[in-house]
């Protein structure tokens, strides 16, 4: 397992929370770039564009995109329940692009496929099957062999033309994530690597690992005939475990309303010490027929968090809600796990302006924040008010503060197992927060340096005014 961000500490959890007083955490939601910011623009992308996955390269400055694109070419058709009609399979692509931005577009013609009779194109060229679904590409900056830097799987119907519930799931490796070679292909019966199992009585086997190296969470059904979130780990990427349920809905939950899938970074890492996932939550009418699940409603994006990458739990409220109607993302939003570029969060999602059964044109859109800016503590009224978190051994030298105080102030103390405040260190000798930054330091008397207390048990009391918002803090 990775750690992003060691010695931060975020407020989604109560993990690091001793007690708080007058103050109140805040979901924040992240804001929405107005227009659409990817759509179908070349021959091979007539009919659709599918989001796969997005990184950003710091040594070369860009967003880099990969993402399945569909033509209007009608290959065959496939059956994937008995009791539903055939839907057409279309000739599909895996395709690349870049951006300097995340808003404004470039697909270099890379000559690798020829489409029409001409290679100028951004198409990757892959040896695979008809009808596959958009590329999961992943880039391991920790795998040792560089010829495997990237990986990609897919997924693709074993037979077109024909019912079959049978999968086939092919891997590549890549060094550049523009050459792949095709590592082979895999069948995985009864249900798809992502999608709504097949027989939704079956009961998940296997174990869980929560240390394994790579981690794929999706959709999988449940006994009542409805979507729920699973789990699936590998220590390769060729041999994955058991579909296992994580994430299910509860009463508490509106009536309808089911777990569509859930996204996350794919190596097992966190982000200061949490599993984050972008959550779709799915509202269906109740009184809708199974085909073999409900197929008709609409989807926007959950938070959803967790220490172990097994036990989960989300916040209420929306994350990334749906576009007023008539906008392109008024019917779907399928957010993406983050992509970091400087001290600004960008979540590519995908966007349909119509609801799920609606056959609407797929597009991408997207929506940012800050770092860290996931969920905020605020004074709950005008007077001040307290956190406290959890004692722990100091080992750090400095303390900064990734805090919005364009009103009011922020002071820290530093303390002692039992409360009592360590003399130079108390909320009158810290010097007021003010400002609005990602790494504001705090200082004592105008120092920054808190080794003073090294090795001593050691709590932090923040003092929050109102107007002043703590998103994180990093002990360094």
């Amino acid at each position: 397992m990775v750690e992003l961000f060691p010695g931060k500490h975020l407020f989604i959890d109560d993990y690091r929370i001793e007690r708080t007083e007058a103050v109140r955490r805040v979901l924040n939601q992240p804001v929405k770039h107005l227009a659409l910011v990817f759509k179908p623009e070349r021959p091979w992308e007539r009919n659709a564009v599918a989001l796969g996955r997005c990184y950003y390269d710091e040594a070369r400055g860009l967003f880099r995109l990969w993402y399945g694109a569909t033509d209007d070419r009608q290959i065959g058709s496939r059956v994937m329940h008995p009791d539903n009609p055939p839907l057409p399979v279309y000739g599909t692509h895996v395709c690349y692009a870049e951006s300097t931005d995340g808003i404004t577009w470039d697909r270099p013609a890379l000559g690798l496929a020829e489409f029409e009779g001409s290679r100028e194109n951004n198409i990757i060229e892959i040896p695979s099957l008809p009808g596959a679904a958009s590329p999961g590409v992943v880039f391991d900056p920790a795998e040792e062999d560089p010829d495997k830097r990237f990986k990609m799987h897919l997924m693709q119907p074993i037979t077109i033309d024909n019912f079959s519930p049978e999968q086939v799931r092919s891997c590549a490796y890549s060094s550049d994530g523009i050459h792949w070679n095709l590592s082979g292909l895999q069948v995985t019966p009864n249900e798809r690597l992502f999608g709504v199992m097949r027989f939704v009585d079956e009961q998940p086997r296997g174990s869980i690992n929560p240390d394994a190296r790579y981690i794929l969470y999706g959709q999988r059904g449940s006994p009542w005939a409805t979507r729920q979130i699973g789990r699936r780990d590998s220590d390769d990427f060729i041999h994955w475990s058991e579909n296992r349920p994580v994430i299910e809905s509860t009463l508490a939950d509106p009536p309808g309303m089911e777990l569509y899938w859930m996204d996350g970074p794919v190596v097992n890492r966190t982000y200061a010490g949490l599993h984050l996932g972008l959550l779709s939550a799915y509202y269906t009418d109740p009184a809708e027929a199974y085909r073999p699940a409900r197929n008709e409603g609409v989807i926007d994006t959950l938070l959803a968090y967790s220490r172990d990458s097994v036990r989960w739990s989300r916040w209420d409220g929306t994350f990334i809600g749906l576009g007023s109607a008539g906008t392109f993302d008024a019917g779907m939003v399928l957010a993406q796990y983050p992509v970091i570029r400087g001290d600004r969060l960008y979540f590519f999602y995908a966007a349909f302006a119509g609801t799920h059964d609606a056959n609407s044109t797929p597009t991408i859109g997207l929506a940012t924040m800050r770092l860290d800016g996931f969920v905020s503590v605020e004074a709950e009224h005008f007077m001040p008010g307290t956190l406290v978190t959890r004692p722990q051994r100091w080992s750090c030298d400095r303390l900064t503060l990734n805090a919005a105080v364009n009103q009011g102030e922020i002071r820290v103390q530093l303390q002692d197992e039992t409360g009592k405040a360590v003399k130079g260190f108390t909320l009158a000798d810290c010097d007021p927060i003010r400002g609005d930054g990602t790494s504001l330091p705090v200082t004592w008397h105008g120092s920054d340096q808190a080794s003073a207390v090294k090795d001593r048990m050691i709590a932090l009391q923040f003092r929050i005014t109102y107007g002043a918002k703590l998103y994180s803090y990093t002990l360094s």
